[in-house]
Order: C-alpha cells, then sequence, then structure tokens
C-alpha cells in the first residue's frame, strides 16, 4: 500500500458530516450502531485469523489496511463461546461504540466485561446502547465507584477494546482513564495464556486514547496513551492516522463505513476542493 492516496477528514469536517447526515435521515443512534457493529465485526474477522485453531499466527499488513467492514451481520455460533473481551468505555459517544460492539459480541457468543473508566455514560444515545449491553448478561465493572475495578479483571481476555476517548481528546491522560490506558499497555504485552502470539489483541475505537485526532506531531501525545494493534475508525481516517508516529499507537487502520454518503453531503465545489486536499498519500 506504500505511497497510496488515502482520504482523510479532519475532526472538525467530521462533526460537520454527522449533523448534515442526521438531518438527512441517518440519525446518530444509527451511526453509532454501525460504528460498534463494524467495529465488532472486524473483530471477529481479525481475532479468528491471528489466533485460529492450531495456535498458528500471522497477519500479513495486505489484508488489513485498506479493508471496509460493516456489510456482514454477525451470527451466533458455538464457534465464539470460548472467546472474551474487555472493553474499557468512557462515558461519550466513544463509549457508546464500546457498548455496541460488546452487544454484538455478546450476540455472537463471546464473553464481555464492560469496564466503565469515567462512570456510566452521559449522552443519551450511549446511555440506550448501555441499557441494551446490560440486557445480555454482559459483566460490568465501574471504576469510579470501585478502585478495585481493574484486579476485578481476574481472567486473561482474548480482546481488549479501547473505547474511552475519541478523536476530540485533547490533552493528558489523568485519573481513571490513565489507569485504564497503563492497564491495557501493561497487560497487552505480557504473554498470558496466549502462548501462539504471546499478547492480548487491542483494538482501539476510532483513534487510541491519549492521541487527538487532528495532531500532527508526536511531541502533543500523552506517552502513556493506549497502544492498539488495530485501531478501527469511522467513515475516513483523520490526520493523526496518516502520520509516520501513527502505526506506534493505532497499529494496523481499519476504516469502517458507517453510512455517511460524503459526496452527497457537501456542496459539490466544497466536495471537489476538499477531495483535492484530503487526497493524499501517508507522511
Amino acid at each position: 500500500m506504500t505511497g497510496e492516496k488515502r482520504h482523510f477528514v479532519t475532526c472538525g469536517q467530521m462533526k460537520i458530516l454527522e449533523k448534515r447526515a442526521d438531518s438527512a435521515g441517518l440519525s446518530y443512534r444509527q451511526m453509532m450502531e454501525n460504528a460498534g457493529r463494524a467495529a465488532a465485526e472486524a473483530i471477529m474477522e481479525k481475532e479468528a485469523y491471528s489466533f485460529p485453531a492450531g495456535g498458528e499466527t500471522g497477519i500479513p499488513s495486505s489484508m488489513v489496511a485498506e479493508e471496509s467492514f460493516g456489510n456482514t451481520r454477525p451470527e451466533d455460533t458455538s464457534s465464539n463461546n470460548d472467546r472474551s473481551a474487555v472493553i474499557f468505555c468512557g462515558k461519550g459517544n466513544n463509549g457508546g461504540d464500546g457498548f455496541v460492539c460488546g452487544r454484538i459480541l455478546r450476540k455472537a457468543g463471546w464473553k464481555v466485561t464492560a469496564v466503565l473508566v469515567d462512570g456510566k455514560p452521559v449522552t443519551e444515545d450511549s446511555r440506550e446502547n448501555f441499557r441494551l449491553l446490560c440486557e445480555t448478561g454482559a459483566r460490568i465493572l465501574d471504576m469510579k465507584e470501585n478502585d478495585r475495578a481493574l484486579m476485578e479483571l481476574n481472567f486473561d481476555p482474548d480482546i481488549i477494546v479501547d473505547a474511552i476517548y475519541g478523536t476530540g481528546f485533547h490533552g493528558s491522560l489523568s485519573g481513571a482513564a490513565l489507569k485504564a490506558a497503563i492497564y491495557i499497555n501493561t497487560y497487552s504485552a505480557s504473554a498470558g495464556k496466549r502462548k501462539a502470539g504471546g499478547k492480548t489483541l487491542v483494538f482501539a475505537l476510532d483513534i487510541p486514547s491519549g492521541l487527538g485526532g487532528d495532531v500532527t506531531s508526536e511531541k502533543y501525545i500523552d506517552v502513556n496513551s493506549v497502544k492498539a494493534h488495530f485501531t478501527v475508525t469511522f467513515h475516513a481516517r483523520k490526520p493523526v492516522h496518516l502520520q509516520k508516529f501513527a502505526p506506534l499507537y493505532c497499529g494496523e487502520t481499519i476504516v469502517a463505513d458507517i453510512g455517511i454518503e460524503e459526496d452527497k453531503l457537501w456542496d459539490p465545489d466544497t466536495y471537489r476542493s476538499m477531495m483535492k486536499k484530503t487526497d493524499k498519500k501517508p507522511e
């Protein structure tokens, strides 16, 4: 894929697109549903390929970067009954994406634990998807109410999902979010039960927590930012995904279709201008 042009949008442009998509009939809740479902599908496909029966491992980068998920519906299957995921969820819409992802994994037979990093969700769509996740019987741990929550993660998950902060994050990680990021990075680096690959795979939703979507210099990135093996970003890459340092934090970037038809949401002149400016080669 070297030298290939990749479309991106800034965080501000993404907000405009989401608002216009909502006005055009693609609701924010449906976009959250599409994002979480696409993330779950990416997780199931990549996890199954990375650690198939028999213990062989290998992830060729050519399979990952340009795939788009969201077009298939995962089925409940007994082959997933021994799969497990821990999903760290913030209280905003990134956490809402995580709740949807967890619900889809649960319906596919996975064991799911959702860790509430900043307490219970505060946005309407996130609250509804938290309720739906709870109905699946997923285990819920609340770091705000229980300072021993991380110690209660007393099993070895196949997957860790980072759904703490999205692309609009600024500044440095602190408090429970910092503890969660350190836990994710430390746990992922340990061997655990995954003898084949030696690591629990980390998937970040939209962006690893600690990075900002528009950041173009590594000096502005928190050193404790989550380091993911895969990042499932929604609709299009953001500027940070195209930087030379991005793979250190994002791993392989997967672009997931969440239903936004960008060419119909800008006026023709703006769309042509944007495509010219934002179809660019990675730095």
